[in-house]
């Protein structure tokens, strides 16, 4: 362990000249600890070259460019919190051949965030997270210009540099190749706040880049929430992704460019009406999607899927007090065949606008496909292309393929503009509860799920738990951990047990094993045994973000005829060190168990278990093993239970 990155205090012997000054410093070294629980941190900065785990036990800042590199894979706990200094544009970059392996839980969310304090963090605030392949782009030849250009010439098909001149000597910006299946790692239930720092107009760094990355790569359940630029970006590679959220985002939502291939199933993006891209002209959208930046036919050209969307515009009624930037739910452009299928669009100033010449023709002669959406309250048009004399036609188009229109989206979703608390899932009697379908070679892929619902979301709101709305204010001083937690303590009369479930927290439902096939969904239950003996008690604590299970032994026998002379019983010494002399007598023969019990009755020592005569019985104890405390001498017989109390002091 680096005790100095943990945040340890030393004191030297020479400080400590007396015993009792001794324990005293040490005492006030102590006290910090036990007043306020603080999570260690530790600083990465530069290159990680080889493999290397953030555990969630400790803060990691980062500070400055990190790269991860030389096929190094950087592995993050679940839980783990990440944060990122302001002042140094700080940026994680996963590069060409290397890997991340975030792979959080629903109940314990891997979060990157800004090093600024609550109340104090805003979009912008650190770069993000760039993750770059070796799949392939549609550039037309490597990139002469890039800082990594002699690099990119001795790399497998063709390599570009990333925006937001992360490129350098070393080609460690430089993304593409000829990879189809290239895995770049795992992103699952990872959240991503106050990223996007913007070099220059049109040079910025997003909330997740994805350059080039293949298919052999995991994105799940991904939040990026206020990010600077756009929140997910995609340039060339075919990776698949399911279940991505974009909120508070300033520039586009989901930007898809240079060949990207892949398919994206349940996508939720909510604008906030204040936050918005600040260019010369409209430039804020929903989906965004150029073939390249130029707007050529070079290939593969941009040929995503999207399925099961919901894109949440900035006017929540009819009417937007500032419009600033926003633009249209989906802005498909640049001769991308980008396709939408099973989804929700509403709230925008235009729904879905067809952007130029080549991609109205595309849309028209069925290449781009738009099928079974739903297009609501757009303050202009719902359905739109800039190209005059196809419009009849696109709007023909559009109708015939299953889209739905309508001037209102009252009724469609439950409360889709919440900020802090959003709701996106159909209301009762919406149009979005049915209509979606999977047919036809784009959509019957076996990626997607084949729901009866149009958006991203049923009757399940898959955000619950990981997600966070409200970040700014949240302390994040300590790792994620939403699981409840299952702790219980039991007693017993004879066969009869009772459980107190008092010291379980975040709960909101029980399950209970008694060791004997007997079980119970009580908070507290009472159970009754049909025999003697010591058994194993299963609690399992339940919430919506998870479970906890605990286990613990009970013993209990039954009360019956009394045949144990109770003043006769006795243990000398008392208390004891490493002998004592257990002392009793019996007033019949009888099958005896004898015993030792700790103070929750757990079983730690058996003494005798067979037949015993009528009498006087003695038996030796001993006690050199047992560690200091309170303890229970039981006696067992088919008529009477008798129990002494037992201290050993070493």
């Amino acid at each position: 362990m680096d005790r100095v990155s943990k945040g340890w205090t030393f004191v030297t012997d020479k400080q400590l000249l007396h015993p009792m000054k001794k324990l005293y410093a040490f005492l006030m070294l102590l006290l910090p600890f036990f007043a306020i629980a603080q999570t260690p941190t530790k600083t990465i900065s530069g290159n990680i070259t080889s493999n290397y785990t953030f555990h969630n036990d400790t803060i990691y800042i980062l500070d400055g460019f990190v790269f991860v590199k030389n096929n190094a894979t950087l592995s993050i706990e679940p839980g783990t919190i990440v944060k990122a200094v302001k002042a140094t544009r700080s940026t994680l970059v996963v590069t060409m051949g290397s890997k991340i392996n975030a792979d959080g839980t629903k109940a314990r969310p891997i979060v990157f965030t800004s090093n600024e304090t609550a109340g104090n963090r805003s979009s912008g605030d650190w770069g993000g997270i760039v993750i770059l392949g070796k799949n392939i782009i549609n550039r037309p030849a490597d990139c002469t210009t890039c800082p990594g250009t002699a690099v990119a010439a001795t790399l497998e098909g063709n390599q570009n540099a990333i925006e937001g001149d992360i490129d350098n000597v070393n080609g460690d910006g430089l993304y593409g190749g000829a990879l189809s299946n290239d895995n770049s790692g795992i992103l699952r239930y990872v959240r991503i706040e106050f990223a996007g720092v913007i070099i220059t107009t049109g040079n910025e760094i997003n909330g997740l880049t994805l350059g080039a990355v293949g298919n052999g790569t995991t994105i799940e359940h991904v939040q990026v929430n206020q990010s600077n630029d756009d929140a997910f970006e995609w340039f060339g590679g075919n990776v698949n992704c399911k279940y991505l959220v974009s909120t508070g985002a300033i520039d586009d939502d989901f930007d898809t460019d240079f060949g990207f291939s892949g398919k994206i199933q349940f996508a939720v993006a909510q604008r906030d009406s204040f936050n918005y891209d600040t260019g010369s002209s409209p430039t804020t959208n929903g989906f965004e999607s150029d073939n390249d930046g130029a707007g050529s036919y070079a290939g593969p050209r941009t040929s995503a899927v999207f399925s099961n969307g919901t894109m949440v515009g900035p006017a929540a009624s009819s009417s937007l007090s500032d419009p600033g930037s926003f633009q249209n739910a989906a802005r498909l452009r640049r001769n991308t065949t980008e396709s939408l299928f099973n989804s929700v669009f509403i709230g925008f100033p235009t729904g879905i606008l067809i952007d130029g010449a080549g991609t109205t023709t595309a849309y028209l002669n069925d290449t781009l496909l738009l099928k079974n959406n739903i297009v609501a309250g757009a303050l202009g048009r719902n359905i739109t292309t800039n190209q005059a004399p196809e419009y009849s036609n696109v709007i023909t188009k559009f109708m015939a393929q299953g889209n739905d229109t309508s001037d209102t989206f009252a009724g469609l979703l439950n409360d889709p503009f919440n900020y802090t608390n959003p709701d996106w899932k159909p209301s009762t009697g919406s149009t979005a509860i049915n209509g979606a379908a999977f047919t036809g070679s784009l959509i019957s892929d076996a990626f997607f799920s084949a729901v009866t619902f149009r958006g991203a979301f049923g009757t399940e709101d898959w955000t619950a738990c990981w997600t966070e709305f409200d970040p700014n204010n949240q302390p994040y001083t300590s790792p994620i951990n939403l699981n409840p937690s299952a702790d219980f303590t039991s007693s017993s009369v004879g066969l009869e047990a009772t459980f107190a479930n008092t010291s379980s927290s975040s709960a909101t439902s029980y399950s209970w094993n008694f060791g004997d096939a007997g079980t119970s969904t009580e908070t507290s239950p009472s159970h009754t045994y049909n025999a003697e003996g010591t058994y194993t008690v299963t609690l399992i604590a339940f919430s919506a973000c998870g479970s906890d299970t605990t286990t613990s032994d009970i013993t209990v026998v039954p009360v019956g005829i009394e045949n144990i002379n109770a003043l006769a019983v006795q243990v000398r010494p008392n208390p004891a060190t490493e002998n004592a002399q257990l002392s009793f007598s019996l007033s019949s023969a009888s099958e005896t168990l004898v015993e030792v019990l700790d103070i929750t009755g757990k079983r730690i020592d058996l003494v005798y278990s067979g037949t015993l005569n009528q009498g006087n019985q003695t038996f030796s104890l001993s006690t050199v093993n047992y560690t200091s405390g309170i303890y229970l001498v039981r006696i067992n017989t088919e008529k009477a239970v008798q129990t002494v109390r037992l201290v050993v002091s070493k």
